[in-house]
């Protein structure tokens, strides 16, 4: 009777184990569109994530324009100001992140970032440098060719991943976020340190406001602690503090004219430059990626259940794919 109990106990311990596993693998499998990107000219709608390819949709009817194969996934899109060309990060993949020429259909992939990929990427004010926030706590800048240019780290002795960076609109000065938020020269010299809050939270976006004048960053928040949107001044100073939303804030965009950001978390939100809460669009699953058209008068949302929204300026949806 004892050895068939402890037949039974390591049968159901192996059972429980082996769920535990398959969900597990589930887990990291699922198939997410992390980011989206509205090209410059309006015409072309960018999304990616875990579903091996970078999708180039139409504005209007949102058809599919071009698919361009990604093994596993790509975490964020950024297009270059003025021409159409894509910056692309990945990670958990073989695939090394790259920039793609939508005209001429070259890829060129960007060398020296960590084999466990990246998550922060954006083009600087006058499109003449890439900046890539690594998995490995490493900032590479890049040529328009993708030649490398210069790579430090964002904190000394650390490898702790860096979750988003953004360029100052109007200067060679980037801002990174992972614990904190740090403010560096082209050089790669530290200007500034910012510890956001008291709890140790990460930070996941960042969102510098065409002036100049301030910058928006959204936090991850953690059972205990809400996720926080915060605005801050150029001097690092902070000047509000939102928790209302029920998810992190996995990224935010200022629409062209400057006057209103939207968020993505459990819901589009859509504020005011002094943090003031103007319009709410429900959503049935987490949103990852968000952008605005060039008119200011459309947005583009990508989801965890990957979902494609289309809404208008006030967080109305106009077309959802499924």
């Amino acid at each position: 009777m004892t050895k068939r109990l402890d037949i039974l106990a390591i049968l159901n311990f192996l059972i429980i184990f082996l769920s535990n596993q398959t969900f597990g693998q589930n887990a990291l499998t699922k198939e997410i569109l992390w980011t989206t990107d509205w090209s410059p000219n309006g015409k072309y709608i960018a999304i990616g994530g875990n579903v091996d390819s970078l999708n180039i949709y139409n504005k209007g009817n949102l058809k599919i324009h071009k698919s361009i194969p990604v093994k596993n996934t790509i975490t964020r899109i950024k297009w270059h100001p003025s021409i159409n060309i894509i910056a692309i990060t990945t990670q958990m993949s073989d695939e090394k992140s790259f920039i793609f020429n939508l005209e001429t259909n070259e890829k060129i992939e960007l060398s020296g970032i960590s084999p466990d990929g990246a998550r922060g990427i954006d083009w600087n004010y006058t499109g003449d440098y890439l900046a890539v926030a690594d998995n490995d706590g490493q900032i590479l800048i890049y040529d328009i060719k993708g030649q490398l240019i210069r790579k430090f780290v964002n904190q000394v002795n650390s490898t702790k991943g860096i979750t988003a960076l953004d360029w100052h609109p109007k200067k060679n000065m980037l801002t990174s976020v992972t614990d904190k938020i740090r403010f560096f020269d082209i050089e790669g010299n530290l200007l500034k340190l910012i510890k956001h809050r008291q709890e140790d939270v990460m930070l996941l976006s960042i969102a510098w406001h065409q002036s100049g004048d301030f910058f928006v960053t959204g936090d991850y928040g953690d059972e205990k602690d809400k996720s926080l949107l915060q605005y801050w001044n150029d001097q690092g100073e902070l000047l509000k503090t939102i928790d209302i939303s029920k998810g992190e804030y996995r990224n935010l965009a200022w629409n062209p004219k400057g006057d209103r950001l939207a968020s993505a978390s459990d819901a589009l939100r859509i504020w005011d430059t002094k943090g003031n809460l103007i319009s709410e669009g429900n959503s049935k699953d987490y949103l990852w990626g968000v952008s605005w058209n060039e008119k200011g008068n459309r947005i583009i949302t990508s989801s965890m259940e990957q979902r494609i929204i289309l809404w208008n300026k006030k967080a109305e949806r106009i077309i959802t794919l499924e």
